[in-house]
């Protein structure tokens, strides 16, 4: 069973709900306490033609069958991605439309970091794995020549927890980078390197020692129930379905690496004096108390480095930062009001963060409003870290508010 100290605590949470749709297929999963066990079921959906009512469905079945309803549903559990646009969107939408109509909390994981847990998860691995640290290179096929790629650091936690229970699966798994594209070009000779993940499938493991551990009897593990494998023994934090969010590595569906050099639907360019009409209107919509236009022109007059965010020829955000010494101060990260909550503040933030490591920058620092939620989101999700706090820093309507430090180191 999952560690003795840990049965009660688990067992309180249940059931999850786990949904993944990356590619042409799709699967659910649903674990329960039966007779003080685990117990999983799960479905396959072999296309996901007719999208989430399709699936809906599915999950009402296997909810009535297992725990009574759905509305006995306590946590979910999502993969969000990379996969397919359209099965990323549905599945999204489908957990969010549960988690906030249930009042439910929901855990996210990556493929990038499921495969790695299967890879050291699987019959014997772990045992045989004398490092205290190492980083998988995860490639997963995307489409047209193109992979989906990110490096996954592990780190050895040792056998035995704080609380004194044993551990099932001694490693934490995180992102070491961002997840990029590459082309088959770039990656040909990955095939033959040691610690690299080309393209596995879940058939390429064995779970039937981890299986063995947690007490638990399935014939079959789809994606889903390798998303609930996952967080049994790696309890990543449960969130607020607002928090999460798909993971698009690519910008664009419909296009190829070699067509997007042709006409990407996102890029950033220079911002210029020219610009600051815009800016200000984009500025005074995004928040209460924002930049002024002599605050952009002061900022283009000083040299910051200032780029546009340009989708499909319109300027829908902008950046502003300044170097000192080998450390970058983000000065203005914004994105305009209507285009929010479209993925383009990650994107343009992992830009950001890429062309730093071109400069011999070390860290990013930045300061931020506590009741932006949605920004500190955004933050902590690329690696920042909340380092101090200045007091009564930004202007408010009744009175200042303190702004949280925030510090990300830069990978070189």
């Amino acid at each position: 069973m999952v560690g003795t100290n840990d049965k009660k605590n688990v067992f309180d949470t249940l059931p999850w709900l786990s949904i993944e749709s990356v590619g042409k297929s799709a699967s659910l999963a649903i674990v329960f306490q039966k007779n003080n066990r685990l117990q999983i079921i799960t479905e396959q959906v072999e296309s996901r033609e007719g999208d989430k009512d399709s699936i809906l469905p599915l999950v009402e079945k296997a909810a009535e069958s297992s725990v009574g309803s759905i509305q006995r549903i306590n946590k979910c559990v999502l993969i969000n991605g990379p996969g397919s646009f359209t099965g990323l969107r549905v599945v999204n939408s489908l957990i969010h439309g549960i988690a906030f109509g249930l009042n439910r909390h929901v855990a996210s994981v990556s493929l990038f970091e499921l495969f790695a847990f299967a890879w050291l998860a699987s019959d014997g691995r772990a045992k045989s794995i004398k490092l205290a640290k190492l980083v998988l290179n995860v490639a997963l096929n995307a489409r047209l020549g193109e992979y989906f790629c990110c490096l996954i650091e592990c780190k050895y936690q040792g056998e035995t927890k704080e609380n004194g229970a044993g551990q099932i699966f001694p490693w934490k798994i995180d992102f070491k980078d961002m997840p990029n594209v590459k082309t088959s070009a770039e990656i040909s000779s990955w095939r033959s390197q040691e610690n690299v993940l080309f393209c596995p499938n879940l058939s390429d493991f064995s779970f039937a020692e981890l299986l063995r551990e947690l007490d638990l009897n399935i014939d079959r593990i789809s994606l889903s129930v390798l998303a609930i494998l996952y967080q049994l023994v790696m309890a990543k934090s449960w969130r607020n379905p607002q928090e999460i969010y798909p993971l698009y590595v690519k910008n664009k569906v419909a296009q190829t690496s070699i067509e997007r050099k042709f006409d990407p639907p996102l890029n950033l360019r220079d911002l210029s004096i020219r610009d600051v009409a815009l800016l200000k209107q984009i500025e005074e919509k995004a928040y209460d108390f924002g930049w002024s236009e002599g605050n952009f022109v002061d900022a283009l007059n000083e040299n910051y480095i200032a780029k546009a965010l340009i989708n499909n020829t319109a300027l829908v955000g902008y950046f502003f930062w300044q170097q000192v010494l080998d450390e970058c101060h983000l000065l203005n990260f914004t994105i305009a009001s209507e285009r929010q909550r479209r993925g383009l503040g990650n994107w343009m933030l992992s830009q950001l963060l890429l062309s730093l490591r071109t400069k011999s920058i070390t860290a990013i620092y930045l300061e931020v409003r506590p009741s932006n939620d949605t920004a500190i989101s955004l933050y902590s999700k690329f690696g920042f870290s909340i380092i101090g706090r200045r007091k009564n820093y930004y202007p408010g309507k009744e009175s200042r508010e303190d702004a949280l430090v925030m510090k990300r180191a830069i990978l070189t």
